[in-house]
């Protein structure tokens, strides 16, 4: 198989690369349906889209309904994460990856073919339950297969290959847009991105499985052969038998007397309190609002800001250009300034960004002064949300939920993530005809209010492992104490020297079987 021969940091690399294709069909996907609904052919398909060529009470009418065909990806997404609640545990995290994928692939094919709106949305959904099965164990996969020093940039990897799927998007469907009288400007970019699912597909069994999720199923043999690969060592190596050993002294940690494995539960490993983090983070993120311009940037251009479709489409493929760039910062800077920072970082400048667009959108009736900086504040906001807020709240769900409930917890916050984009993909175009240039003011609050949240609640986890990063909650009385102790709190914990000595013949009986 194609990266069946690779070790050591090639291999690593190669699971980074896999694991970001299938993010780039999230970007891709997620952004295919902003160039569509201005285009002629596609509106002359599924007329009761129109938001263009209707007023008054139709136009009101018909975005609604575009409104809900946009979202509806979302609720399949969330559908689909909130599926590897028990799915990536039962089967296993490359299985979960080729069912998810496979799925995405059935999707795509519905929605390229479609002669009625009933069957777009259909597509839609089943390529959302894909696409949600990627976002809930691709992160969770590649935290469990990384060292602890590069972790965040293999899993930040797969943020920048998602935006660079939004600006491949946008880019073909501006070229696209020149052929509006023939169905294949919107028929071609919606099947182009069953490559990337293909891909996945194709390669996922190549790769290592999680040796976490092996030790906690008691195939140590296995778990020793992939932790070996993923090292370039032997499998009988120090390196590899103490790794075993710690992933198995973090499991009996959490299966200790009277400790529920429930995401929910009041117990000593906070896994109630690691649960709320996790998906507050991924609920903050989405709520930002940074996806009114993502989904909606082409027709906004246009309608509310007074740009014609050519040089909307311009400005939107310019943004997503933007954005990997800003992307491919967020890569060097997730293990050098740390996960708490950049949230934080990201947070306020979307707060800002908000605000600013609110106060000029008032205007931009009678300034079209008003209309070059609302795009200026485009700009602006995708500064900070690519490096904070994108995918770093699916990492940091993945590295702060316990082993015993990760893929629960993964799935929970990947599906939250999805259901408060749908929220934005619902409501913004009634928002926008109901309350206008207010409609910023709400994400506005939300942000500012996150930035907060953030600072008081979210512990740094840079550069510690995941048996490290369950010990500062180990640690913690409350929920104000998790952010001192990550602060104060060695690095490198040794788990073996701290392990209960109760653990110590069955310890020595294991490395015999290792």
């Amino acid at each position: 198989m194609l990266f069946s021969g690779l070790r050591g940091r090639r291999l690593s690399l190669a699971v980074g690369i896999v694991g970001a294709l299938g993010f780039m069909l999230q970007g891709y996907d997620q952004a295919v349906a902003n160039g569509l609904l201005t285009l002629d052919s596609f509106v002359k398909t599924f007329p009761a889209i129109d938001t263009v060529n209707t007023t008054g009470a139709q136009e009101s009418h018909n975005s609604t309904i575009q409104g809900t065909v946009v979202a509806i990806y979302e609720v399949g997404c969330a559908l689909g994460a909130l599926s590897c609640m028990y799915l990536s545990d039962g089967i296993g995290r490359r299985k979960s990856i080729f069912v998810a994928g496979c799925t995405a692939i059935i999707g795509i094919i519905i929605q390229a073919s479609p002669f009625t709106l009933a069957q777009f949305i259909v597509g839609r959904v089943i390529t959302g339950l894909g696409v949600g099965g990627f976002t809930a164990t691709i992160p969770m996969y590649i935290s469990e297969n990384s060292r602890a020093e590069n972790r965040g940039r293999m899993v930040l990897l797969e943020g920048f290959f998602a935006i660079g799927g939004i600006v491949l998007a946008s880019w073909l469907e501006f070229g696209l847009y020149y052929v509006q009288q023939n169905d294949v400007s919107w028929r071609f970019p919606i099947a182009f991105q069953a490559i990337f699912a293909s891909v996945v597909v194709l390669t996922i069994f190549s790769l290592p499985e999680s040796p976490r999720w092996l030790v906690r199923q008691d195939r140590l043999e296995e778990a020793a052969n992939s932790l070996a690969r993923l090292e370039d060592v032997e499998e009988s190596s120090e390196s590899v038998v103490l790794g075993l050993e710690t992933i198995r002294h973090s499991l009996q940690d959490e299966s200790g007397s009277g400790r529920s494995h429930s995401p929910f539960a009041f117990n000593d490993t906070r896994n109630f309190h690691r649960t709320c983090l996790a998906v507050g983070v991924n609920i903050i993120a989405q709520m930002t609002g940074v996806n009114i311009i993502t989904f909606y940037s082409d027709s906004t251009l246009e309608i509310n800001l007074g740009y014609s479709g050519t040089v909307a489409r311009a400005i939107s493929g310019s943004l997503q250009i933007w954005q990997f760039i800003c992307a491919g910062a967020a890569v060097f800077l997730i293990d050098r300034v740390g996960r708490r920072r950049l949230i934080i970082f990201a947070a306020l400048g979307m707060a800002v960004s908000q605000v600013c667009l609110a106060g000029l959108n008032s205007i931009v009736a009678t300034s079209k002064a008003a209309a070059s900086a609302c795009v200026f504040f485009y700009f602006f906001s995708f500064i900070f949300f690519p490096i904070g807020l994108f995918l770093v709240p699916f990492m940091y769900a993945a590295e702060i939920a316990p082993l015993q409930t990760r893929g629960k917890v993964t799935a929970m916050s990947a599906s939250a993530n999805w259901l408060f984009n749908f929220l934005i993909a619902e409501v913004t175009p009634k928002g926008f005809d109901s309350i206008g240039w207010k409609y910023y003011l709400i994400y506005f609050c939300i942000s500012a209010a996150g930035c907060i949240i953030f600072i008081f609640f979210y512990p740094e986890t840079k550069g510690r492992s995941l048996e490290e990063i369950d010990e500062i909650f180990i640690q913690s009385k409350s929920v104000f104490d998790t952010v001192r102790i990550a602060k104060e709190m060695p690095f490198q914990l040794d788990v073996l020297a701290t392990a209960d000595e109760a653990h110590g013949k069955r310890d020595e009986q294991f490395i015999e079987n290792v």
